[in-house]
C-alpha cells in the first residue's frame, strides 16, 4: 500500500499524470485487490514508444504488473 496519507488525491485526467491507481474491478487473474491503491510505477527502457515510460503497478504478489491497465477497471489519481 502506498504512503499518501500525508497527500490529498485528486483524479488524474489521464495515465501520464497519474501517480496512483485504484483497482475498482479486478479481473480473473489479474493478481490485484479491488479497491486497493497501488503507486504507479514507470519503466523508460522504451523511450521511443513510452516517451513518460511504461506504467505499471507492484501487484500483490510483489510482480510487476504491465497489464493491469487492460484487465482491470481503474481509476486514476495524482
Amino acid at each position: 500500500m502506498p504512503d499518501y496519507n500525508d497527500e490529498t488525491l485528486y483524479q488524474a485526467a489521464n495515465q501520464e499524470d497519474a501517480r496512483y491507481v485504484e483497482i475498482s474491478r479486478a479481473a480473473f487473474g489479474c493478481k490485484v485487490t479491488e479497491g486497493q491503491i497501488y503507486k504507479l510505477e514507470r519503466n523508460f527502457n522504451n523511450p521511443y514508444i513510452f516517451e513518460r515510460g511504461e506504467a505499471y503497478i507492484i501487484d500483490d504478489e510483489t510482480k510487476e504488473n504491465y497489464s493491469v491497465f487492460l484487465l482491470c477497471k481503474t481509476v486514476l489519481y495524482k
